[in-house]
């Protein structure tokens, strides 16, 4: 109960200390905003020749306002629909973060960013600091990173049982120059005591963990830039393990961390640099964390990984040829303590060329493939089949697109783009495919072939636009070929000084399956955009949005059905 009491006190604290640091906007524009905006929108739907697949009616009101006090936010948010009543007031302020120049204070329910490897945005209820002078930046926090949960007695089950977890943090650092150093603390510990029930079986145990981390970056000659982050964390999994259950490891924290049984130490290290010079840049980074590190700072973390990246990229011609290349590889099992090895390898390439205004070329190319390998079993009684059962992924992608634009009263764009992609895989007795695979060994590849060309014209004068557009899509799958193509128009006109724009619209598309229609679509549409204007601008902004869209298939066989769909849509909305 004191304990309580004294984060209450501590959180009235940190806001009065908040409304105080702001004090000298005190009569002045700034001192008190407020802003927000209301919105209806509902939905009419009708549907022939089949079931309907969303309610006839469904309308929305939603709205918000944020009012801000000597820089104390306070917002209120409501949401009301036929399916739905939700709303939040003022009262349910869950963080407070004052600020006044380089001070900045954190309050109530609230997360912190200190790095990948400490703590990583975990949310905690209690209150932190950050304090930016000039060169230099300190930041600290402490709060209730988990709270107690108890063991579920009437489902039998452990899945949210959880012991109350206390964390602090901080850190300082100095930066001047692209030059800078960084040095992290952290530690979380589980409360045993916390809980008054746990079952003897159970894998939810009170752990305890202290990290320490030292980032630097710096740069060379103006045109290199290092950046490096280390970290050890040292992570006890069971508190209440006993000493002789095993010997203690070698205390690789001393004075901070105490370690028994149940605890190990694990290492995190990523490095990047980077050049630029005139036409050429490359970064090269780097990445290798031990397998079961973990911070109990962040919620999730990715272990048992060594990632290398390469990415060079050049611009030529005066800057009017660009080239990107970016080529990763990534492996784990480090420690050679798993049956499977798996590598990845990534690589992409990109590139564009605009020879004058008019032009636009770009084109690309990606690989992904991916290599797991069994480690046999020495076993002189029994022999898996499992053991030469190595699996083999590939995903190639390219694409192609052009643009070539002209006119001045009367403005024309046409577009063309191309892509093509290849997937697949094969397992079985098969050796590594090497970084960048080939197709050929895939069984049962799947290809998809898509093409897009428009046109798009604009007649200035009279603010109108026309858009063709045709698209056409060829994929096979498993034995199975499907062609989908297909025409569609737009056309929008502007009136009323720009408050008022109609957009009508129709497509029609087609399928065939192994060279059968099988499918025939035509879609029309209609919207309609109003934006009036207020002679007084600081009465806000109001908008008037109607659209509506009809759906109709055609029956194509004997055994397929036709079936239309009418979807409306209106709605308001104000923003001041």
């Amino acid at each position: 109960m004191k304990k309580e009491k004294n984060l209450i006190l501590a959180y009235c604290f940190c806001s009065i200390v908040g409304i105080s640091q702001s004090l000298d906007k005190i009569g002045s524009k700034e001192m008190m905003q407020i802003g927000g905006g209301l919105n209806y929108s509902s939905i009419f739907y009708n549907a022939n020749g089949i079931p309907d697949r969303r309610q006839p009616f469904t309308w929305f009101l939603n709205g918000n306002v944020t009012a801000s006090l000597l820089d104390i936010s306070l917002p209120f948010t409501f949401t009301f629909s036929n399916n739905q009543v939700a709303y939040t007031q003022p009262v349910n302020i869950q963080s407070f973060n004052p600020t006044y120049k380089w001070i900045k204070g954190y309050a109530g329910i609230t997360s912190m960013n200190f790095s990948q490897y400490t703590l990583a945005g975990h949310i905690f209820s209690g209150g932190g600091l950050e304090l930016s002078p000039k060169n230099f930046k300190f930041s600290a926090m402490y709060g209730m990173l988990n709270k107690a949960v108890e063991y579920d007695a009437i489902n039998n089950s452990d899945a949210t049982m959880s012991y109350k977890r206390m964390g602090w943090s901080a850190m300082a650092g100095y930066e001047k120059n692209g030059n800078g150093i960084k040095l992290i603390y952290f530690a979380a510990k589980d409360d045993p005591r916390s809980l008054t029930f746990f079952p003897v079986n159970t894998n939810v145990t009170p752990m305890q963990n202290t990290v320490i981390s030292i980032a630097a970056k710096t740069s060379l000659y103006k045109k290199i830039k290092i950046e490096s982050e280390y970290a050890l964390s040292g992570m006890t999994r069971n508190q209440t393990s006993p000493e002789e259950l095993n010997t203690v490891p070698k205390n690789q924290l001393p004075y901070i961390f105490t370690p028994n049984a149940t605890s190990q130490f694990f290492r995190a290290f990523k490095s990047s640099m980077g050049y630029n010079y005139k036409f050429i840049g490359i970064s090269l980074n780097y990445e290798r964390v031990d397998p079961g590190y973990q911070t109990l700072g962040a919620y999730y973390f990715n272990n048992d990984l060594e990632n290398i990246t390469l990415a060079p990229a050049f611009s030529l011609l005066k800057g009017k040829l660009n080239l990107a290349i970016n080529s990763g590889l990534q492996r784990n099992n480090l420690d050679n303590s798993k049956l499977n090895t798996t590598k990845r390898w990534v690589g992409s390439a990109t590139a564009s060329y605009n020879p004058s205004q008019h032009w636009t070329i770009t084109g690309s190319f990606s690989n992904f493939s991916t290599y797991t390998k069994q480690r046999p079993q020495t076993d002189p009684f029994y022999h898996n089949t499992l053991d030469t059962l190595n699996f083999y992924q590939l995903s190639q992608s390219s694409m192609l697109s052009g643009g070539y634009n002209f006119g001045t009263t009367k403005k024309q764009t046409i577009l063309l783009s191309l892509t093509y992609q290849v997937t697949g895989q094969n397992q079985g007795n098969i050796s590594d495919q090497g970084l960048f695979g080939t197709t050929g060994n895939m069984k049962l590849p799947s290809r998809v072939v898509n093409g897009n060309l428009g046109h798009n014209l604009t007649i200035t004068g009279t603010k109108t636009t026309i858009s063709t557009f045709f698209n056409g899509n060829y994929s096979q799958m498993s034995g199975v070929n499907i062609v989908y193509w297909g025409p569609n128009l737009n056309l929008s006109q502007v009136f009323l000084k720009n408050i008022l724009r109609i957009t009508i619209g129709s497509s029609y598309n087609q399928v065939l399956t192994n060279s059968t229609k099988s499918n025939e679509l035509l879609n029309h549409r209609l919207s309609l955009n109003y934006s009036p204007k207020f002679h007084n601008t600081k009465a806000g902004k109001v908008g008037i949005n109607i659209s509506s869209s009809y759906l109709q298939k055609i029956k194509t066989t004997s055994s397929s059905n036709s079936f239309s769909e009418f979807t409306g849509n209106f709605g308001i909305n104000y923003n001041f």
